[in-house]
């Protein structure tokens, strides 16, 4: 394996750390929107969300690139240590832990921003169906609706 394209690698690496630290903050930033109602930012997150998970999957695919490159298919990134030189263990080491450490914190901020936007969805369907409940019936796609082909259900999730 070439020196030059592991360290390579581990520079790819800080690179996507710190787009997870990006998305992050956009998370973070999304759940703030929503705990405020603020439609209008949360609409800018969404767009910044979006972006950045283009981004993330140019990543994917020169990630995949590099560890065939590298002849490391299939190496698990808490493994990558068993095959660093001696000279990059300690780098290898703090940047697969850094990196660990960054998607800890981004399914956190994810699943906080997920978890308060359904909560407020929720609340908005209730608040709809206390007003009028014959449209509170009629709104969304019954899973059992005539009105839909089979092939047009769909469950969708935010």
């Amino acid at each position: 394996m070439d020196r030059n394209d592991f360290r390579e690698y581990l520079g790819f690496l800080k690179a996507l750390g710190d787009t997870l630290e990006d998305i992050t903050r956009v998370e973070q930033e999304k759940t703030e929107f929503v705990r405020t109602d603020d439609l209008d930012g949360l609409n800018e997150c969404m767009k910044r969300e979006q972006a950045l998970s283009l981004a993330m999957r140019a990543h994917d695919q020169k990630r995949e690139t590099m560890l065939r490159t590298l002849g490391l298919e299939g190496v698990p990134l808490r493994s990558l240590m068993d095959y660093a030189s001696a000279q990059d263990y300690e780098e290898t080491k703090r940047t697969v832990e850094q990196l660990c450490r960054q998607y800890a914190l981004f399914r956190g901020a994810f699943e906080v921003a997920r978890d308060t936007l359904e909560c407020n969805l929720h609340q908005i369907e209730k608040m709809i169906q206390a007003e009028d409940p014959d449209a509170a019936s009629s709104a969304g796609y019954p899973e059992a609706s005539p009105e839909l082909p089979p092939r047009m259900r769909t469950d969708f999730r935010a």
